[in-house]
């Protein structure tokens, strides 16, 4: 009996300590700007892990907030069999005053969310109060350094009830401007008046020093009244237009001071190196694997050098093929570089891998900066006699490497007498009719493959946009071939507005390859860069396109006034 009781003990001690663990949800909390106009909304939300969690109280808010239009939701996921049920709540939080503002923590489902900043600024001068339609154009800095990102933000303020609009797409001579993330839509007042703000923020990166003028923005729409709600669909109502300011950039050149290497003028950049544990030591013969990787917040990774070691004594380095990729969070551009090296120890001892320097120019502070992984001592034993030399990397294919003579002891080989020539003669046959059969393979297949040349339009447009393109890339300005295979991909039918989404739409892998030589080359120290060699040879017989490649409104320039088309 007394050991029955005890095991109970123990289980309602153990099912005591899990409980609270099991009330105390996952729950995290974000906004959808961190930076405001006073008069705008911003969209707060909280999630929560699990089900039956009360809501949470936002009378913490309204000292600085006015809190509206709250919503929930729940949602069940199941993966791998196992179910998770999580709990969304949202608020539009519009603020009282200008300045920086904190949404505290907040308790919610036994736990509590951490404290967001949020900033909020002036609004612009107050208008005359009959404009329906407002379009604001902003950029910052307005004096950048050549090849540093600029935000752009485009804003939309619409009064009236539009049956469709038009907004025509942001460009300026000698600026590379990229769509970041998707659009939002919020509310905000004007001058006492309610406005639907549709916004898009873009990433301009200059690409010669100098005035750079973004033109006005045109905006062309149709207004409805609400009286009348088959006006949408049978395109009634009375067109209603407007224009924003146009914006002026003054582009810094390169500083002296920053030297005569690469020109990265990034926010932040790291550059690490993993792979490589020095405690552990390693074996002559036997390869360390190191994986140096660059990110840069405001360069895309075309702009990132090429990673590469310094000479290692006592030692061969074989590089592998370099990743590499550039996203966004909605604000900024992130690129990132990374390369595997694999490093073989030719003889016992200590072996030092020299420190590693990226030099960078800090926007934020204006100043030279430099990222730095420390240089690396790893003790090597001597290998291990009679033991096979180590597969070398295949991207290092086109490295020499040094072959290492036979021990002087090793046995010779025996001979396996006519069993082994008439094993490999089999072998050599098998691997022949495999080949043939491959390539009849890839003969009938290639008729329908879904990687074809693109069909060259016979206009005049296209014509001329080719001509233009192979003229630009026997020149010498990367910048002007660049420009040129744009206007001959757009003139195919290609929606691509930088390098960066051409390449993505094309199968071939010279292409594009020959593309990323041609973003290098553009952003070579001030842009001094020369067409690369492989450039028109690579686009010869026309666009290899992919054909899985579907069309989307990812690109429009606005998001949608209401989501999923509703009418408030």
């Amino acid at each position: 009996m007394a050991r029955i009781l005890r095991t109970a003990l123990v289980a309602l001690a153990c099912i005591g300590a899990w409980l609270p663990a099991a009330r105390a949800a996952d729950v995290r909390a974000w906004l959808d700007r961190d930076t405001v106009q006073l008069g705008e909304t911003v969209a707060l939300n909280i999630e929560a892990t699990g089900t039956g969690a009360s809501a949470p109280s936002f009378d913490a808010l309204k000292n600085d907030f006015e809190v509206m239009d709250p919503s929930s939701s729940s949602s069940v996921n199941i993966v791998n069999g196992q179910a998770t049920a999580k709990q969304l709540w949202g608020v539009s939080l519009q603020p009282r005053r200008v300045g920086r503002l904190t949404v505290p923590a907040l308790a919610v489902a036994g736990a509590t969310t951490q404290p967001l900043s949020l900033n909020v600024t002036a609004a612009p001068a107050a208008t005359s109060g009959n404009e329906e339609i407002i379009v604001e154009l902003s950029a910052d800095p307005l004096t950048p350094y050549v090849q540093q990102q600029v935000s752009l933000t485009v804003k939309v303020y619409v009064a009236v009830n539009l049956s469709d609009y038009e907004l025509e797409p942001l460009q300026a001579q000698g600026l590379v401007i990229q769509k970041l993330g998707q659009g939002r839509a919020y509310d905000a007042e004007r001058g006492g008046r309610r406005f639907r703000v549709l916004e898009q923020r873009y990433a301009g990166l200059p690409e010669k020093s100098g005035t750079i003028e973004l033109p006005p923005l045109k905006f062309r729409g149709r207004a409805i009244s609400g009286n009348d709600p088959s006006a949408m669909f049978f395109g009634r109502g009375r067109m209603v237009s407007t224009q924003s300011q146009g914006v002026t950039l003054d582009v810094k050149p390169r500083p002296p001071q920053s030297g005569d290497g690469p020109w990265l003028p990034a926010q932040t950049l790291e550059l690490s190196a993993a792979g490589i544990d020095a405690s552990a030591g390693g074996r002559v013969g036997e390869p360390l694997t190191l994986t140096l990787t660059a990110r840069a917040q405001g360069l895309g990774f075309e702009q990132i050098p090429e990673l590469a070691l310094p000479a290692i004594d006592g030692a061969e380095i074989y590089p592998d093929k370099p990743t590499t990729r550039t996203r966004d969070n909605g604000t900024w551009i992130f690129g990132e570089r990374s390369r595997k090296f694999a490093i073989v120890p030719t003889r016992p001892g200590t072996l030092h891998i020299p420190a590693i320097t990226l030099d960078w120019w800090d926007t934020a502070k204006d100043q030279p900066a430099s990222a730095i992984v420390p240089a690396q001592d790893i003790v090597i034993a001597a290998g291990v006699a009679g033991a096979a030399a180590p597969a070398v990397p295949p991207a290092a294919a086109d490295t020499p490497a040094t072959t290492s003579p036979a021990p002087a002891d090793a046995a010779p080989v025996s001979d396996a007498g006519p069993w082994r020539t008439l094993a490999l003669a089999s072998f050599a046959l098998w691997l022949a009719s495999v080949a043939i059969a491959f390539w009849w393979w890839r003969t009938r297949a290639g008729i329908a493959r879904v990687a074809t040349p693109t069909r060259t339009n016979d206009s005049t447009a296209t014509l001329g946009s080719r001509g233009a393109f192979a003229r630009a890339a026997s020149g010498g300005d990367a910048r002007k071939c660049a420009r040129a295979l744009l206007r001959w991909a757009q003139a195919e039918g290609i929606r691509a507005t930088h390098l960066g989404e051409l390449a993505a739409q094309l199968d071939s892998p010279a292409q594009r390859d020959a593309i990323e030589a041609l973003q290098r080359a553009c952003y070579a120290a001030d842009g001094a860069g020369a067409v690369p060699s492989q450039t028109a040879a690579a686009f010869a017989p026309g666009f290899t396109r992919r054909s899985h490649v579907a069309a989307s409104n990812d690109d429009a320039a606005l998001p949608p006034l209401w989501p999923k088309s509703s009418r408030r």
